[in-house]
């Protein structure tokens, strides 16, 4: 695969390609296990065109640290929410101040550092959440990785698949089901309802702005 990626990649004579690495799992944690992100990265390294990316969240990059080439074609995303909101949904994740510190580890480390603030979940105090935790980032992270970070935005998606796994593999989780807030987005899936999904919108673009005026968001999904 790595291989197909490399020759599209040098194919692209007008636009330097970007392919997304990690839709299927976490490749930071994967990498614990497999060692098989440090030899992508240090294989892609090989190719003069081309960027690679990837969300995490987790902080485990010790050795993405001691990569001798190839991080400035890496491009890693770190995935936020509220602390509040990670204890009650993103069980066995890195906790928020570990992941600030892992977004300054990387860009010091010569990587390109994106963040994610997903998924966003609408639970009675979201606004204060959110509002703490884009100033927290605006307070914490290092002024070299306020340069050029750049923002995605996206909204939780309800699946009764996802729930019925999450329901046996983590009991006590609170439910993310609303039907007074949510609507049907296909078989099995639900999302937020127009009205709340734009108040959100509006209200973490505002705040983004207030906070980053000079970073990009890059959309919001």
């Amino acid at each position: 695969m790595l291989n197909k990626i490399i020759k599209t990649a040098n194919a692209s004579f007008d636009k330097e390609l970007t392919f997304e690495i990690g839709s299927n799992s976490d490749l930071i944690l994967e990498n614990t296990i497999t060692n098989n992100l440090v030899w992508t990265i240090e294989n892609f390294a090989k190719s003069p065109h081309g960027l690679l990316t990837f969300p995490t969240k987790f902080d485990m990059i010790d050795p993405l640290l001691n990569i001798s080439c190839g991080r400035e074609k890496i491009i890693i995303r770190v995935s936020v929410n509220p602390e509040k909101i990670i204890n009650l949904v993103e069980f066995g994740t890195s906790r928020l101040n570990a992941r600030i510190r892992t977004i300054i580890r990387l860009k010091n480390a010569g990587y390109k550092v994106g963040i994610i603030i997903a998924p966003v979940i609408f639970i009675d105090d979201w606004k204060t959440l959110y509002h703490e935790l884009i100033t927290r980032l605006a307070d914490e992270l290092s002024e070299d990785v306020k340069k050029d970070i750049f923002f995605e935005v996206i909204f939780m998606t309800y699946s009764y698949v996802h729930n019925a796994i999450n329901s046996e593999a983590y009991p006590n989780a609170i439910s993310l089901y609303n039907p007074d807030i949510m609507r049907v987005r296909g078989r099995g899936m639900y999302a937020y309802k127009n009205t709340l999904r734009n108040e959100g919108e509006e209200y973490l673009k505002a705040e983004l702005e207030k906070y980053f005026p000079e970073n990009k968001i890059l959309y919001f999904s």
